[in-house]
């Protein structure tokens, strides 16, 4: 699908790779709506402020935004750490379920809005397509480390979705496809110790490096414009197969 035209809905799009992604479709010509809880948009991207956690709140912005919607970009997510147990007791489970709620259920939700939208789009191209969809998944989708249990499970069960949802749209002529990064550059981990961030980048094997926004962007934009490619989750990791655990969960 050529976005140049389109509507394009980006959760998490004023900051990260949500952010990078709005760039790049605002330079592919598409008419960009960021949806997040602060935060301000990329010039010439229009905003709403939602935290996509509630339904009700996504059934709201979606009401704001009128036309066809042809893209969306699931980008909006929260990190956590902590044990599932420790000799003190039970891991903390309210934080466990915020991060279910935001990574996983928040993805949920707008799919599900946005995906409804697109199934009334009229059919376009060769192959008539009616949309696309874009989750942001993890390598923690498949190799989850130690105090990573919620943001595995959320990212985990949103790759497993990813297939599952192609499937459910695939008669309506909507593509459903994923990206999982390795260790990125964004506001998320930017407060990440040097030391911590070295020990992470062991496990790549090239390039040894983080990951940069425009990059995911770049693989997006490519998901975007190729219809053949559909159900897909493609890693984005230079070949990084993460440790069990750090010295950093370790201490």
């Amino acid at each position: 699908m050529d976005p140049a035209g389109k509507v394009a809905i980006v959760t998490g799009g004023n900051s990260g790779l949500g952010e990078a992604t709005v760039l790049a479709l605002l330079k592919a010509g598409a008419e960009v709506v960021s949806l997040d809880v602060s935060g301000n948009a990329s010039d010439g991207a229009g905003f709403v402020a939602c935290d996509i956690s509630d339904p009700a709140a996504v059934s709201a912005a979606a009401a704001q935004i009128t036309g066809p919607v042809h893209i969306l970009v699931n980008c909006a997510g929260i990190g956590g750490m902590g044990p599932v147990a420790t000799e003190e007791g039970p891991g903390d489970m309210a934080a466990f379920g915020r991060v279910i709620d935001v990574n996983l259920m928040g993805a949920v939700h707008c799919t599900a809005a946005f995906a409804h939208r697109m199934i009334g789009n009229a059919p376009e191209g060769e192959d008539g397509e009616r949309g696309t969809i874009v989750n942001a998944c993890s390598i923690a989708s498949f190799e989850g480390q130690e105090g990573m249990g919620a943001y595995t499970a959320s990212k985990a069960a949103l790759a497993a979705l990813t297939l599952v949802w192609a499937r459910d749209l695939s008669r309506h002529a909507i593509r459903v496809n994923a990206i999982a990064p390795g260790f990125m550059e964004t506001p998320m981990v930017a407060g990440l110790p040097p030391e911590f961030v070295t020990e992470l980048l062991q496990g790549a094997e090239f390039p040894r490096r983080a990951g940069r926004a425009e990059e995911f962007a770049r693989v997006a934009d490519f998901i975007i414009r190729t219809p053949l490619l559909n159900g897909e989750v493609i890693r984005l990791d230079a070949a990084t197969r993460p440790p069990a655990r750090t010295q950093w969960s370790a201490g």
